[in-house]
Protein backbone atom coordinates (compact mmCIF):
# COMPACT_ATOMS: atom_id res chain seq x y z
CA UNK A 1 0.00 0.00 0.00
CA UNK A 2 2.58 2.51 1.00
CA UNK A 3 4.06 1.57 -2.37
CA UNK A 4 0.90 2.48 -4.74
CA UNK A 5 0.99 6.12 -2.85
CA UNK A 6 4.68 6.65 -3.49
CA UNK A 7 4.19 6.05 -7.04
CA UNK A 8 1.40 7.84 -7.25
CA UNK A 9 3.26 10.86 -5.93
CA UNK A 10 6.16 10.53 -8.53
CA UNK A 11 3.53 10.36 -11.35
CA UNK A 12 1.47 13.67 -9.73
CA UNK A 13 5.02 15.11 -9.75
CA UNK A 14 6.34 14.05 -13.09
CA UNK A 15 3.27 15.63 -14.72
CA UNK A 16 3.59 18.57 -12.74
CA UNK A 17 7.01 19.07 -14.01
CA UNK A 18 6.20 18.42 -17.40
CA UNK A 19 3.49 21.12 -17.39
CA UNK A 20 5.13 23.61 -15.92
CA UNK A 21 8.50 23.38 -18.57
CA UNK A 22 5.92 23.39 -21.46
CA UNK A 23 3.70 25.90 -20.25
CA UNK A 24 6.92 28.03 -19.74
CA UNK A 25 8.40 27.16 -23.14
CA UNK A 26 5.24 28.29 -24.83
CA UNK A 27 4.62 31.48 -22.56
CA UNK A 28 7.77 32.56 -23.56
CA UNK A 29 7.25 31.63 -27.26
CA UNK A 30 3.73 33.21 -27.21
CA UNK A 31 4.65 36.27 -25.32
CA UNK A 32 7.78 36.69 -28.28
CA UNK A 33 5.42 36.10 -30.80
CA UNK A 34 3.55 38.69 -29.37
CA UNK A 35 5.52 41.65 -28.06
CA UNK A 36 7.71 41.47 -31.69
CA UNK A 37 4.28 42.67 -33.23
CA UNK A 38 3.06 38.64 -34.40
CA UNK A 39 5.96 38.68 -36.43
CA UNK A 40 9.16 35.65 -36.42
CA UNK A 41 12.13 35.99 -35.12
CA UNK A 42 15.01 36.67 -37.23
CA UNK A 43 16.89 33.87 -38.75
CA UNK A 44 13.70 32.02 -39.56
CA UNK A 45 13.25 30.44 -43.19
CA UNK A 46 10.92 28.47 -45.11
CA UNK A 47 13.72 26.62 -47.71
CA UNK A 48 15.69 28.79 -49.32
CA UNK A 49 12.86 32.05 -48.11
CA UNK A 50 13.61 34.18 -45.46
CA UNK A 51 10.23 35.13 -42.87
CA UNK A 52 12.09 36.73 -40.10
CA UNK A 53 10.14 39.71 -39.15
CA UNK A 54 7.01 38.34 -40.97
CA UNK A 55 3.62 37.71 -39.72
CA UNK A 56 1.36 34.31 -40.69
CA UNK A 57 -0.74 35.88 -43.48
CA UNK A 58 3.06 37.55 -44.72
CA UNK A 59 4.63 34.63 -44.48
CA UNK A 60 2.71 32.45 -46.25
CA UNK A 61 1.61 35.05 -48.95
CA UNK A 62 5.90 35.68 -49.32
CA UNK A 63 6.74 31.68 -49.52
CA UNK A 64 3.67 31.38 -52.23
CA UNK A 65 5.04 34.15 -54.25
CA UNK A 66 8.65 32.91 -54.37
CA UNK A 67 7.24 29.13 -54.78
CA UNK A 68 5.48 29.98 -57.91
CA UNK A 69 8.77 32.13 -59.39
CA UNK A 70 11.10 29.25 -58.58
CA UNK A 71 8.88 26.71 -60.61
CA UNK A 72 8.92 29.56 -63.69
CA UNK A 73 13.07 29.20 -63.61
CA UNK A 74 12.17 25.41 -64.61
CA UNK A 75 15.00 24.91 -62.04
CA UNK A 76 14.03 21.16 -61.63
CA UNK A 77 14.37 18.44 -65.04
CA UNK A 78 14.66 15.38 -65.92
CA UNK A 79 16.42 14.10 -68.78
CA UNK A 80 13.97 10.91 -70.59
CA UNK A 81 14.99 9.81 -73.90
CA UNK A 82 17.41 12.28 -74.42
CA UNK A 83 14.88 14.75 -73.93
CA UNK A 84 14.61 17.57 -71.16
CA UNK A 85 11.71 17.32 -69.39
CA UNK A 86 10.35 20.15 -66.80
CA UNK A 87 8.84 19.22 -63.89
CA UNK A 88 6.50 21.77 -63.05
CA UNK A 89 4.77 23.01 -59.86
CA UNK A 90 1.53 20.67 -61.10
CA UNK A 91 3.32 16.88 -60.23
CA UNK A 92 3.47 18.27 -56.41
CA UNK A 93 0.97 19.06 -53.71
CA UNK A 94 2.77 21.98 -51.64
CA UNK A 95 0.86 22.96 -48.46
CA UNK A 96 2.01 26.19 -47.89
CA UNK A 97 0.02 26.80 -44.90
CA UNK A 98 0.71 24.20 -42.64
CA UNK A 99 4.19 24.58 -43.32
CA UNK A 100 4.16 28.09 -42.22
CA UNK A 101 2.38 27.34 -38.72
CA UNK A 102 4.97 24.27 -38.06
CA UNK A 103 7.99 26.50 -38.54
CA UNK A 104 10.32 26.92 -35.34
CA UNK A 105 10.89 30.27 -34.76
CA UNK A 106 14.70 31.08 -35.71
CA UNK A 107 15.52 27.98 -37.47
CA UNK A 108 15.14 26.71 -41.60
CA UNK A 109 12.65 24.49 -41.90
CA UNK A 110 11.05 23.06 -45.42
CA UNK A 111 8.21 23.05 -47.26
CA UNK A 112 5.39 20.19 -46.78
CA UNK A 113 5.55 18.61 -50.32
CA UNK A 114 4.03 15.26 -51.89
CA UNK A 115 3.82 14.18 -55.26
CA UNK A 116 0.78 14.63 -57.13
CA UNK A 117 0.99 10.88 -58.65
CA UNK A 118 -1.63 11.26 -60.81
CA UNK A 119 0.02 14.15 -62.71
CA UNK A 120 2.99 11.94 -62.66
CA UNK A 121 2.07 8.51 -63.75
CA UNK A 122 0.44 10.69 -66.90
CA UNK A 123 3.59 12.45 -67.93
CA UNK A 124 6.12 9.86 -67.14
CA UNK A 125 4.62 6.87 -68.67
CA UNK A 126 4.10 9.01 -71.60
CA UNK A 127 7.71 9.84 -71.89
CA UNK A 128 9.02 6.71 -70.70
CA UNK A 129 6.60 4.14 -72.61
CA UNK A 130 7.04 0.66 -72.08
CA UNK A 131 10.13 1.45 -69.94
CA UNK A 132 8.20 2.42 -67.12
CA UNK A 133 8.21 -0.48 -65.09
CA UNK A 134 12.18 -0.56 -65.53
CA UNK A 135 12.20 2.40 -63.27
CA UNK A 136 12.69 2.92 -59.29
CA UNK A 137 9.70 5.36 -58.87
CA UNK A 138 9.91 6.10 -55.46
CA UNK A 139 13.82 6.88 -55.52
CA UNK A 140 12.88 9.39 -58.17
CA UNK A 141 9.72 10.60 -56.87
CA UNK A 142 11.79 11.35 -53.08
CA UNK A 143 14.87 13.00 -54.81
CA UNK A 144 12.37 15.51 -56.94
CA UNK A 145 10.59 16.47 -53.57
CA UNK A 146 14.02 16.87 -51.74
CA UNK A 147 14.87 18.71 -54.85
CA UNK A 148 11.27 21.32 -53.66
CA UNK A 149 11.72 21.17 -50.08
CA UNK A 150 14.99 22.91 -50.69
CA UNK A 151 14.37 25.52 -53.80
CA UNK A 152 17.87 25.89 -54.11
CA UNK A 153 18.19 28.66 -56.91
CA UNK A 154 20.19 26.72 -59.25
CA UNK A 155 19.52 24.25 -62.34
CA UNK A 156 18.86 21.09 -60.92
CA UNK A 157 19.15 18.28 -64.01
CA UNK A 158 18.71 14.27 -63.19
CA UNK A 159 19.15 11.07 -65.62
CA UNK A 160 16.18 8.95 -65.61
CA UNK A 161 18.81 5.60 -66.50
CA UNK A 162 20.18 6.64 -63.21
CA UNK A 163 16.76 5.45 -61.30
CA UNK A 164 16.82 2.23 -63.08
CA UNK A 165 15.93 -0.53 -60.27
CA UNK A 166 19.34 -2.28 -59.33
CA UNK A 167 17.88 -5.82 -59.97
CA UNK A 168 17.65 -4.99 -63.26
CA UNK A 169 21.25 -4.43 -63.72
CA UNK A 170 21.85 -7.45 -65.60
CA UNK A 171 23.20 -7.59 -69.00
CA UNK A 172 22.94 -4.58 -71.05
CA UNK A 173 24.45 -5.97 -74.36
CA UNK A 174 26.04 -8.90 -75.04
CA UNK A 175 28.18 -10.28 -78.52
CA UNK A 176 28.76 -13.79 -79.24
CA UNK A 177 31.97 -14.57 -82.09
CA UNK A 178 32.51 -18.09 -83.36
CA UNK A 179 35.63 -19.05 -84.95
CA UNK A 180 37.99 -21.12 -84.53
CA UNK A 181 41.08 -20.15 -82.48
CA UNK A 182 43.67 -20.46 -80.33
CA UNK A 183 41.67 -20.89 -76.88
CA UNK A 184 44.91 -20.87 -74.57
CA UNK A 185 46.80 -17.52 -76.21
CA UNK A 186 42.93 -15.90 -76.24
CA UNK A 187 42.84 -16.51 -72.58
CA UNK A 188 45.72 -15.33 -71.98
CA UNK A 189 45.04 -11.84 -74.12
CA UNK A 190 42.37 -11.38 -71.90
CA UNK A 191 43.73 -12.29 -68.57
CA UNK A 192 45.80 -9.37 -69.17
CA UNK A 193 42.77 -7.03 -69.83
CA UNK A 194 40.58 -8.56 -67.20
CA UNK A 195 36.88 -7.39 -66.26
CA UNK A 196 36.63 -3.69 -67.85
CA UNK A 197 35.07 -1.56 -64.69
CA UNK A 198 33.34 1.58 -67.19
CA UNK A 199 32.61 4.31 -64.44
CA UNK A 200 29.86 6.70 -65.15
CA UNK A 201 31.02 9.88 -67.67
CA UNK A 202 34.12 8.47 -68.34
CA UNK A 203 36.45 7.45 -70.69
CA UNK A 204 37.98 4.06 -71.39
CA UNK A 205 41.45 2.97 -73.47
CA UNK A 206 42.62 -0.54 -74.96
CA UNK A 207 45.85 0.54 -74.80
CA UNK A 208 46.23 1.28 -71.00
CA UNK A 209 44.39 -1.57 -69.94
CA UNK A 210 46.85 -3.75 -71.94
CA UNK A 211 49.95 -2.05 -71.21
CA UNK A 212 53.05 -3.04 -72.33
CA UNK A 213 50.70 -6.23 -74.45
CA UNK A 214 49.43 -3.85 -76.80
CA UNK A 215 52.79 -3.71 -78.85
CA UNK A 216 52.70 -6.74 -81.19
CA UNK A 217 49.13 -6.60 -83.30
CA UNK A 218 48.38 -10.24 -82.99
CA UNK A 219 45.43 -12.46 -84.40
CA UNK A 220 44.56 -12.88 -80.24
CA UNK A 221 44.23 -8.96 -79.68
CA UNK A 222 42.46 -8.01 -83.08
CA UNK A 223 39.69 -10.90 -82.03
CA UNK A 224 39.87 -9.51 -78.57
CA UNK A 225 39.77 -5.51 -78.86
CA UNK A 226 37.23 -6.32 -82.81
CA UNK A 227 34.56 -8.37 -80.35
CA UNK A 228 34.62 -5.71 -78.15
CA UNK A 229 34.35 -3.12 -80.40
CA UNK A 230 31.44 -4.73 -82.19
CA UNK A 231 30.44 -4.80 -78.78
CA UNK A 232 30.17 -1.57 -77.62
CA UNK A 233 27.95 -0.34 -81.04
CA UNK A 234 25.42 -2.29 -79.46
CA UNK A 235 25.54 0.29 -76.22
CA UNK A 236 25.02 4.18 -76.32
CA UNK A 237 28.91 4.60 -75.52
CA UNK A 238 30.88 6.90 -77.60
CA UNK A 239 33.34 5.94 -79.65
CA UNK A 240 35.92 8.07 -79.05
CA UNK A 241 39.10 6.47 -80.94
CA UNK A 242 39.14 3.67 -83.76
CA UNK A 243 41.75 2.70 -86.07
CA UNK A 244 42.21 -0.42 -88.79
CA UNK A 245 45.07 -1.49 -90.39
CA UNK A 246 45.78 -1.69 -94.29
CA UNK A 247 44.71 -5.18 -94.32
CA UNK A 248 41.58 -6.80 -93.24
CA UNK A 249 42.59 -9.55 -90.34
CA UNK A 250 41.33 -13.05 -91.18
CA UNK A 251 40.60 -13.20 -87.86
CA UNK A 252 38.27 -10.39 -88.01
CA UNK A 253 34.97 -9.62 -88.87
CA UNK A 254 34.41 -6.59 -92.31
CA UNK A 255 33.43 -3.70 -90.66
CA UNK A 256 34.26 -4.27 -86.88
CA UNK A 257 38.21 -4.26 -86.67
CA UNK A 258 39.77 -2.39 -84.08
CA UNK A 259 43.67 -1.91 -84.21
CA UNK A 260 45.87 -1.38 -80.79
CA UNK A 261 49.52 -0.84 -81.48
CA UNK A 262 50.48 1.29 -78.04
CA UNK A 263 52.00 4.33 -79.14
CA UNK A 264 50.19 4.25 -82.72
CA UNK A 265 46.46 3.22 -82.21
CA UNK A 266 43.87 3.01 -79.86
CA UNK A 267 40.73 2.13 -79.19
CA UNK A 268 38.52 4.30 -76.62
CA UNK A 269 35.03 5.27 -75.83
CA UNK A 270 33.22 6.95 -73.43
CA UNK A 271 30.45 5.95 -70.83
CA UNK A 272 27.76 9.35 -71.17
CA UNK A 273 25.36 7.45 -68.58
CA UNK A 274 24.83 8.29 -65.09
CA UNK A 275 25.65 4.53 -63.49
CA UNK A 276 28.64 2.34 -64.13
CA UNK A 277 28.68 -0.73 -66.45
CA UNK A 278 31.38 -3.84 -66.26
CA UNK A 279 32.64 -5.51 -69.47
CA UNK A 280 33.45 -9.11 -69.24
CA UNK A 281 35.08 -11.83 -71.09
CA UNK A 282 34.06 -15.20 -71.38
CA UNK A 283 35.69 -18.21 -73.64
CA UNK A 284 34.49 -21.43 -74.33
CA UNK A 285 35.08 -24.46 -76.78
CA UNK A 286 34.55 -22.34 -80.39
CA UNK A 287 32.82 -19.37 -78.78
CA UNK A 288 34.13 -15.86 -77.49
CA UNK A 289 31.79 -13.88 -75.90
CA UNK A 290 32.01 -10.33 -74.39
CA UNK A 291 29.09 -9.06 -72.20
CA UNK A 292 28.19 -5.34 -70.73
CA UNK A 293 26.49 -5.41 -67.44
CA UNK A 294 24.56 -2.26 -66.02
CA UNK A 295 21.68 -1.17 -65.72
CA UNK A 296 19.16 -1.76 -69.18
CA UNK A 297 19.28 1.14 -71.97
CA UNK A 298 16.13 2.74 -72.95
CA UNK A 299 17.05 2.38 -76.59
CA UNK A 300 17.73 -0.74 -78.54
CA UNK A 301 20.75 -0.79 -80.72
CA UNK A 302 21.22 -3.01 -83.97
CA UNK A 303 24.06 -2.78 -86.53
CA UNK A 304 23.54 -2.26 -90.26
CA UNK A 305 26.50 -3.52 -92.74
CA UNK A 306 25.62 -2.03 -96.49
CA UNK A 307 27.45 -0.63 -99.71
CA UNK A 308 30.17 -3.56 -99.54
CA UNK A 309 32.81 -3.46 -102.35
CA UNK A 310 35.02 -5.36 -103.52
CA UNK A 311 37.89 -4.71 -105.32
CA UNK A 312 40.20 -7.30 -107.68
CA UNK A 313 43.87 -7.11 -107.22
CA UNK A 314 45.92 -6.31 -109.93
CA UNK A 315 49.15 -8.26 -111.63
CA UNK A 316 52.72 -6.98 -111.43
CA UNK A 317 55.42 -8.36 -113.44
CA UNK A 318 58.85 -7.84 -112.46
CA UNK A 319 61.55 -8.73 -114.83
CA UNK A 320 65.12 -9.80 -113.47
CA UNK A 321 68.02 -10.89 -114.94
CA UNK A 322 68.36 -13.77 -111.91
CA UNK A 323 65.71 -16.26 -113.77
CA UNK A 324 65.08 -17.89 -117.40
CA UNK A 325 63.14 -16.55 -119.83
CA UNK A 326 60.51 -18.60 -119.55
CA UNK A 327 60.17 -19.17 -115.58
CA UNK A 328 58.03 -17.28 -113.17
CA UNK A 329 58.00 -16.62 -109.23
CA UNK A 330 55.39 -15.33 -107.49
CA UNK A 331 56.63 -13.14 -104.92
CA UNK A 332 53.31 -11.72 -103.00
CA UNK A 333 49.96 -13.36 -104.00
CA UNK A 334 47.12 -10.81 -104.65
CA UNK A 335 44.19 -10.08 -102.47
CA UNK A 336 40.76 -8.28 -103.11
CA UNK A 337 40.31 -4.58 -101.69
CA UNK A 338 36.96 -4.22 -99.64
CA UNK A 339 34.91 -1.39 -98.52
CA UNK A 340 31.75 -1.22 -96.05
CA UNK A 341 29.96 1.13 -94.60
CA UNK A 342 28.70 0.62 -90.89
CA UNK A 343 25.75 2.37 -89.14
CA UNK A 344 23.52 1.68 -85.74
CA UNK A 345 19.79 1.84 -85.82
CA UNK A 346 18.12 3.20 -82.70
CA UNK A 347 14.81 1.85 -81.84
CA UNK A 348 12.88 2.46 -79.12
CA UNK A 349 11.23 -0.35 -76.84
CA UNK A 350 8.37 -0.47 -79.02
CA UNK A 351 10.45 -1.24 -82.19
CA UNK A 352 9.78 2.48 -83.51
CA UNK A 353 13.22 3.58 -85.75
CA UNK A 354 14.56 6.96 -83.95
CA UNK A 355 17.77 7.62 -85.62
CA UNK A 356 20.22 5.63 -88.15
CA UNK A 357 23.90 6.90 -86.86
CA UNK A 358 26.28 6.32 -89.67
CA UNK A 359 29.53 4.87 -87.30
CA UNK A 360 32.57 4.26 -89.80
CA UNK A 361 33.72 3.43 -93.65
CA UNK A 362 35.98 1.14 -94.05
CA UNK A 363 38.24 0.63 -97.00
CA UNK A 364 40.87 -2.17 -97.54
CA UNK A 365 42.71 -1.31 -101.13
CA UNK A 366 43.66 -4.33 -103.15
CA UNK A 367 47.47 -6.25 -102.23
CA UNK A 368 48.30 -6.62 -106.06
CA UNK A 369 49.92 -9.87 -107.26
CA UNK A 370 53.44 -9.56 -107.79
CA UNK A 371 55.36 -12.07 -109.70
CA UNK A 372 59.08 -11.92 -111.23
CA UNK A 373 59.47 -13.66 -114.51
CA UNK A 374 63.27 -13.66 -116.70
CA UNK A 375 63.92 -11.03 -119.49
CA UNK A 376 62.48 -11.55 -122.51
CA UNK A 377 64.67 -12.29 -125.74
CA UNK A 378 63.94 -9.46 -128.16
CA UNK A 379 64.45 -11.68 -131.35
CA UNK A 380 62.53 -14.38 -130.43
CA UNK A 381 59.55 -12.75 -128.88
CA UNK A 382 58.94 -9.96 -131.21
CA UNK A 383 55.73 -10.91 -132.09
CA UNK A 384 54.69 -11.43 -128.50
CA UNK A 385 51.06 -9.65 -127.74
CA UNK A 386 51.38 -7.06 -125.13
CA UNK A 387 49.87 -8.41 -121.64
CA UNK A 388 47.06 -6.39 -119.41
CA UNK A 389 49.26 -6.64 -117.07
CA UNK A 390 51.32 -3.69 -115.43
CA UNK A 391 54.97 -4.35 -117.01
CA UNK A 392 57.61 -3.19 -114.54
CA UNK A 393 61.54 -2.70 -115.46
CA UNK A 394 64.13 -4.33 -113.70
CA UNK A 395 64.94 -2.56 -110.81
CA UNK A 396 62.16 0.02 -110.64
CA UNK A 397 59.75 -0.49 -107.38
CA UNK A 398 55.81 -0.82 -107.09
CA UNK A 399 53.87 1.43 -104.75
CA UNK A 400 50.30 0.31 -103.89
CA UNK A 401 48.36 3.36 -103.54
CA UNK A 402 46.30 3.39 -99.90
CA UNK A 403 43.66 6.04 -100.97
CA UNK A 404 40.21 6.51 -100.14
CA UNK A 405 39.24 8.22 -102.99
CA UNK A 406 37.20 5.45 -105.02
CA UNK A 407 35.50 7.46 -107.45
CA UNK A 408 38.79 7.87 -109.00
CA UNK A 409 39.49 5.03 -109.35
CA UNK A 410 38.07 4.06 -113.11
CA UNK A 411 38.82 7.72 -114.26
CA UNK A 412 42.41 6.96 -113.98
CA UNK A 413 42.49 3.55 -115.73
CA UNK A 414 40.48 4.94 -118.64
CA UNK A 415 43.10 7.84 -118.59
CA UNK A 416 46.35 5.34 -118.37
CA UNK A 417 44.55 2.97 -120.92
CA UNK A 418 44.56 6.21 -123.51
CA UNK A 419 47.84 6.97 -122.42
CA UNK A 420 49.03 3.51 -123.16
CA UNK A 421 47.36 3.79 -126.79
CA UNK A 422 48.96 6.86 -127.14
CA UNK A 423 52.39 5.79 -126.64
CA UNK A 424 51.90 2.25 -128.78
CA UNK A 425 50.75 4.56 -131.71
CA UNK A 426 53.76 6.86 -131.66
CA UNK A 427 55.62 3.61 -131.34
CA UNK A 428 54.10 2.34 -134.87
CA UNK A 429 54.55 5.27 -135.65
CA UNK A 430 57.62 5.52 -135.68
CA UNK A 431 58.67 1.63 -136.97
CA UNK A 432 56.50 2.14 -139.88
CA UNK A 433 58.71 5.49 -140.62
CA UNK A 434 62.30 2.79 -140.59
CA UNK A 435 60.92 0.57 -142.81
CA UNK A 436 58.86 3.00 -145.55
CA UNK A 437 60.24 2.10 -149.12
CA UNK A 438 62.69 5.71 -150.42
CA UNK A 439 60.92 7.51 -152.93
CA UNK A 440 63.05 7.97 -156.56
CA UNK A 441 64.00 11.50 -155.03
CA UNK A 442 65.37 9.94 -151.93
CA UNK A 443 67.24 7.53 -154.63
CA UNK A 444 68.54 10.79 -156.44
Amino acid sequence: MKINNGVKAFVVLLISTVYLIAFSQIGARAYDFMAGGGTFQPGTKIGSVTVENMTVEQAVEEVSKQVDQWFLGDYLQVSINDQNVVIGQDFFFIDIQKTVQDVLEGKSDSLSVEINKDVYDLLVKEELGDSYSTIDHEQLQQVLVDAVKAMANEQQYYVIQAFVKQELNTIAAETTITREFDQELLQKVINQIGTIHVPAQSQISVVELLGSHAEPNTPEINSVTSALYKTLLLTNFEIVERHTSLELPNEVELGYEASVIAGKSDLKWFNPNPSDYTISFTVTNNSFIVTVHGAPFLYTYDLKLSEQETYPPKQIKRYTSLLGEKEEKVVQDGKNGLFVKVSRIVKDLEGALLETEEIAEDFYPPVHKIIETGLLNPVTNSDTTPSESIIVEEGESVEESTTTERESESTNNEDQAVNESQDQQKTQDKQDGMWEKPTEQDVK
